[in-house]
């Protein structure tokens, strides 16, 4: 059992991927800190927001993928069809919620402002 965990813990594209993960979940707090002049911990728990720990990771993954086992292999070609699929879905999801929070505080204005 500790051999597979050692072993999981040495797969240097898991590595990369899970740092370029941690990378942006961090820059969320210094990101919140230019815009709010605070710091929020809860940032490094929450999904959403810029920069994409998501993107970052599949984008990452797809790029260790490509330079370890080639960029013409089948490996890379999966590993950069789904970061394609994971980053045009937080795109989309991002512009729906953009959308619905615009609404939200149309709604909030005009009832409010009776």
């Amino acid at each position: 059992m500790m051999q597979d965990v050692s072993t999981i813990l040495h797969n240097r594209i898991l590595l990369v991927a899970l740092i370029a993960c941690l990378i942006a979940q961090v820059s969320k707090l210094f990101v919140e800190l230019v815009r709010d002049r605070k710091i929020s911990f809860r940032s490094l728990v929450e999904t959403g927001g810029m920069p994409s720990s998501h993107s970052a990771l599949v984008a990452a993954l797809a790029t260790e993928v490509g330079q370890i086992d080639g960029w013409e292999s089948t490996e890379f070609a999966i590993a950069a069809l789904f970061a394609l699929i994971v980053m045009y879905d937080a795109a989309g999801v991002r512009q729906a919620a953009g959308k619905q929070a615009r609404i939200l505080n149309q709604i909030i204005d005009e009832v409010f402002s009776r």
